[in-house]
């Protein structure tokens, strides 16, 4: 398959394998090496994409890769800046916009830092709920969950109000892969702990209090840790008996090879299914069921003509929940990170639901089958047991 194809189906794994040992233009290196979290080589690589551009459109590609890894790592002065410089030469970007507002992304707004960094083992909440962790903010404490599905750290209007956060950001519209989406501020954390990390000026979204889940938890538990805060951390590996690891270091081992990968600002997660290997979306905050999504009965039309049954499923997201077609299979297995899982039953959504280049999204109730659970961003690896 051609590069420029790969690169636009976003076919990460094979894309770095196709251009190992290649002579390549550096938008693709850049790319490859932002998907697997190779920060310094990416900002080499996406640099000389921007240099040595053709044109605008080509150069505003790699700043616009740039940028969406800024903000995965909560860098959003330098990612303000280049939403910026893109949006001067195409103000008719609509996406960018929005994705400068949504993020918090401003040119004035700070970037996250990380003040200090060490592997430290702590208490935790652990069950097919999530996993709940002690957060310090400015100082006081709440319990919040680890949320690998958002690309920036969530919490309610009154969890903020109590935290001393002001949600004075500008305003902008939270979504999620399910469709439903919510008004939203941003707010910035001046101080937070977690375990042995602290970190300084750290961006969230503010949401209201009538949206699911936040209306559904105690004061102290209405907020989740977002993808930057969990790259700060570097390793996150939780057992079921409560114990949490996390800082660089936690890892006992690793895989020979990766099996994450960013897309954009969603972790994906490699996983094995009928001798074929599954895209799904890695998102420890989906506690309502993993999901199997279009990509998915496309590939399998036969598995779901066989097994499959037309039915009713509801769906909380942000926005509200409804009820939705889909088709339900009684069970499949499937191999995560070298544990075998069960999916049961397993839920088919069609579209909206989703995202068409990824066969679904892998939550907690597959995770939480495994006593241990080690995700490693450095190597972008993670291991069940």
């Amino acid at each position: 398959m051609p590069l420029q194809e790969l690169y636009e189906r976003r076919s990460w794994f094979e894309l770095r394998d196709a251009i190992a040992g290649a002579s390549v233009p550096p938008l693709y290196r850049g790319a490859v090496a932002s998907a697997f979290n190779h920060v310094a080589e990416a900002e080499r690589y996406l640099g000389d994409a921007i240099r040595e551009a053709v044109d605008v459109s080509a150069a505003n590609e790699a700043r616009g890769l740039l940028a969406i890894q800024h903000i995965r790592r909560g860098r959003s002065a330098d990612a303000g800046r280049l939403l910026d410089d893109i949006l001067r030469v195409a103000p008719q970007r609509t996406d960018v916009r929005d994705l400068r507002n949504t993020f918090g992304a401003l040119a004035d707004r700070p970037n996250l830092r990380v003040q200090l960094r060490r592997q430290t083992t702590f208490s935790c909440d652990v069950s097919r709920e999530g996993v709940r962790i002690p957060v310090s903010i400015n100082g006081k404490t709440v319990h919040w969950l680890v949320d690998t599905g958002a690309n920036i750290s969530v919490l309610s209007e009154s969890e903020a109000k109590m935290l001393g956060l002001a949600g004075d950001g500008p305003a902008g519209r939270a979504a999620d892969f399910a469709g439903g989406q919510t008004v939203s501020r941003t707010a910035v954390a001046a101080r937070v702990a977690v375990g042995g990390t602290e970190l300084r000026d750290v961006a969230m979204l503010v949401i209201p209090d009538s949206q699911p889940p936040w209306n559904e938890f105690k004061a102290g538990r209405r907020g989740a840790v977002g993808l930057p805060v969990a790259l700060a951390l570097g390793t996150l590996r939780w057992s079921s008996a409560g114990t949490c690891q996390m800082g660089i270091g936690a890892s006992a081992s690793a895989p020979a090879e990766a099996n994450l990968v960013f897309d954009w600002l969603t972790p994906i997660a490699r996983v094995r299914f009928a001798g074929v290997w599954l895209d799904l979306m890695l998102d420890t905050g989906n506690t309502g069921g993993s999901q199997l999504w279009e990509r998915f009965g496309r590939e399998f039309a036969a598995l779901i003509t066989e097994r499959g049954q037309k039915g009713m499923k509801r769906l909380t997201q942000v926005g509200g929940s409804r009820e939705l077609e889909a088709i339900v299979i009684p069970e499949l297995r499937l191999r995560i990170g070298g544990f075998d899982t069960v999916l049961q039953p397993a839920t088919v959504f069609p579209k909206p639901v989703g995202n068409e280049l990824r066969h679904g999204n892998l939550g907690m109730d597959l995770l939480g089958q495994a006593s241990t659970v080690t995700i490693d961003f450095p190597t972008m690896s993670m291991t069940l047991q």
